[in-house]
């Protein structure tokens, strides 16, 4: 009874400062109820308003979807808030997502968004796109993981293989993966050793994939960029046994 009170007033003064402390009320005991309350603000709220308060919406929304399936209009919901918003929203976005993830199948444009925000500049929205991925059964499209490979931030590179990894396992995907859309050019030398590392224990298999590269149409600057790289590491291999 007393959130219906609190909202009955908010309803008539709409005053930002307290829908946002009702918000984080809401947050700390978050259930599929008050989702009511949430329908409510996103389409009744004054465009001002409801930029106001977006931001604990959104982390209401994830922490609900924790474990409550949420239905397509409060999905929508975050996707049209993203393009619109700061960084510091953008990345709550990400996080509800990644929250949702477990109870919520994700669409495409969702996808799409977190592929997407791959590119964005602020590594926190980075980190927490490739956190999502991490937990997809699909392939995404790795073009920009390929770019995150070239980060100069060690965690994002690390986060980056594991998504690769996990669905590029074999280096016959990974060298697919490479030849499509020309992604090889992406990889500066330094992210090559790092996937060289990562995904060759074997001479055999060093040795083949170079083969693939010997015998692809890439440029020939591309093929000598990979192949020397393919050479340094063969020696360090061949100490190791």
């Amino acid at each position: 009874m007393e959130l219906i009170k609190i909202f009955e007033e908010i309803k008539k003064t709409r005053n930002p400062e307290e829908i946002n402390s009702f918000l984080i009320k809401l947050s700390k005991n978050p259930l599929e109820e008050h989702l009511n309350f949430v329908d409510f603000f996103i389409n009744n709220l004054e465009s001002q308003i409801l930029y106001a308060v977006k931001l604990n919406l959104i982390f209401l929304l994830g922490e609900i979807g924790k474990t409550t399936l949420l239905k397509r209009e409060f999905i929508n919901f975050i996707l049209n808030m993203y393009s619109t918003s700061d960084r510091w929203v953008r990345n709550e976005i990400i996080q509800t997502i990644e929250k949702i993830s477990n109870h919520s199948q994700l669409s495409e444009n969702i996808i799409d968004l977190i592929e997407n925000a791959l590119n964005d500049e602020y590594i926190p929205i980075k980190h927490n796109s490739l956190k999502v991925l991490l937990k997809l059964e699909k392939q995404p499209n790795v073009r920009n993981i390929f770019q995150i490979l070239n980060s100069k931030e060690p965690e994002l590179v690390e986060l980056g293989l594991e998504v690769l990894i996990k669905h590029l396992p074999s280096y016959t995907q990974l060298y697919d993966s490479l030849n499509t859309s020309e992604n090889h050019r992406i990889l500066k030398s330094k992210a090559i050793r790092t996937l060289l590392l990562f995904y060759f224990r074997s001479l055999i298999d060093l040795e083949s994939f170079r083969n693939l590269i010997i015998k692809s149409n890439w440029l020939n600057e591309f093929k000598e960029k990979y192949l020397k790289e393919i050479d340094t590491y063969e020696r360090i291999l061949l100490k190791v046994i």
